[in-house]
């Protein structure tokens, strides 16, 4: 299993992490990167991952969309649905030339995103996008790289069991892709997932695409990634900011009015406990809490970050390259065997659990986005998975 940086603003973050050993690939943002910067990125960097053309809102062309051909609304000025009928053969093939000009590792098919699900939704996909991508591809006659097909999974086509099964019965019946590059609509507030049923059932999905032999690619993740590889995808993501590690549409959209907007606390990663922490508690911890930075792994960024000058904010880069090099280790550290992996997670689910009951001893009380109330609920969940693969 392969851990992919999702790549947005200030990408190059994690090009320099990734020079320096964390992470095997990209997930690379046209929103974030205009078409010439893309295209000057070292050949060997744009083949280790895959490119997501992001035409979620097809009349929207935000930021740095607007500097490549393909994007409906750049093709075709104030590009309403009805569209598509005139443009789709032609969208596509400046889509598939752009990652043909780019060598990127894979092929992907784009999709678009719906508030509300249509009645017509599926025949509106396989006619927009899949049917003219996979012509065209088949056209172009490059068969040395897989294709993925996007698809954005929302929250009621995981817990509907119904809805569930009808998506996954159309993935898997479609010919010629050899994957999915899927992505969960998180709609949580919280930092963590903590909804059982959601992620228990984000892992039957997984599985049932990899039970009928199609590559899963799973973008947008945090640290539930650890979960979601005992269902044994091809790739996890790990990103910088929070828009990075949870998908909001938002991002896509070009907002309607200004509004004023609260930066984020910045925050450190803890691999040991599995969460994100408030940098404001480090003063507390550093008095109260014996031996507090061993709850925090070694990088070379640690002693900066540790330094009670160190300037906090959410836009420095060091936090989030001690976070690169922490969660790949974690990752690099997974057992081989999926199953395997079910028996070590537990133990760090446990470890961390204990670890969040010694800091509360000490004095120290974690508010519910740096705590570990999320444990609880991922510890159920790698029991019932667990259950679910022994009786399947």
């Amino acid at each position: 299993m392969k851990l992919l940086h999702q790549l947005g603003f200030r990408h190059k973050w994690n090009i320099e992490s990734y020079k320096n050993g964390s992470g095997d690939g990209f997930i690379f943002s046209p929103i974030n990167i205009p078409s010439d910067e893309l295209e000057s990125i070292d050949p060997e960097i744009r083949k280790q991952g895959f490119f997501d053309p992001q035409i979620y809102f097809p009349k929207d062309s935000k930021s740095k969309l607007g500097t490549y051909d393909y994007f409906p609304n750049n093709m075709i000025p104030d590009f309403k649905t009805i569209d598509f009928e005139s443009s789709n053969l032609d969208l596509a093939q400046k889509c598939i030339d752009f990652q043909v000009k780019c060598d990127f590792g894979h092929f992907v098919i784009p999709t678009r995103y719906f508030e509300t699900i249509p009645t017509d939704y599926f025949r509106r996909l396989t006619t927009n996008f899949i049917e003219p991508h996979l012509q065209t591809i088949k056209n172009i006659g490059i068969k040395d790289k897989s294709v993925l097909l996007t698809c954005i999974v929302k929250h009621e086509m995981l817990i509907d069991d119904e809805k569930r099964d009808y998506f996954l019965n159309w993935v898997t019946g479609i010919y010629d892709i050899d994957g999915v590059y899927v992505i969960f609509e998180n709609n949580f507030s919280s930092k963590q997932i903590k909804d059982i049923d959601y992620l228990y059932n984000a892992l039957i999905f997984i599985d049932a695409l990899k039970q009928n032999d199609l590559e899963v690619h799973i973008g947008y993740g945090n640290t539930e990634g650890l979960l979601y590889s005992i269902a044994n995808p091809d790739s996890i993501t790990m990103g910088s900011y929070e828009n990075l590690r949870t998908f909001k549409v938002s991002r896509f959209q070009t907002p309607t009015e200004t509004t004023g907007m609260r930066s984020p606390n910045a925050r450190i990663y803890s691999g040991q406990l599995l969460q994100w922490i408030d940098y404001n508690y480090l003063a507390a911890m550093r008095r109260l809490v014996p031996n507090f930075q061993d709850y925090f792994e070694d990088s070379i960024y640690k002693p900066l970050l540790f330094e009670p000058s160190f300037n906090w904010h959410f836009q420095k880069n060091e936090p989030y390259k001690h976070f690169f090099k922490v969660y790949g280790d974690q990752i690099r550290n997974l057992p081989r065997i999926p199953m395997d992996r079910i028996a070590h997670l537990k133990k760090i689910v446990t470890l961390a659990h204990e670890g969040y009951e010694q800091i509360s001893e000490s004095g120290v009380l974690l508010d519910s986005n740096s705590d570990g109330s999320h444990l609880t609920s991922w510890y159920s969940i790698l029991n019932m998975y667990e259950k679910y693969k022994n009786n399947s």
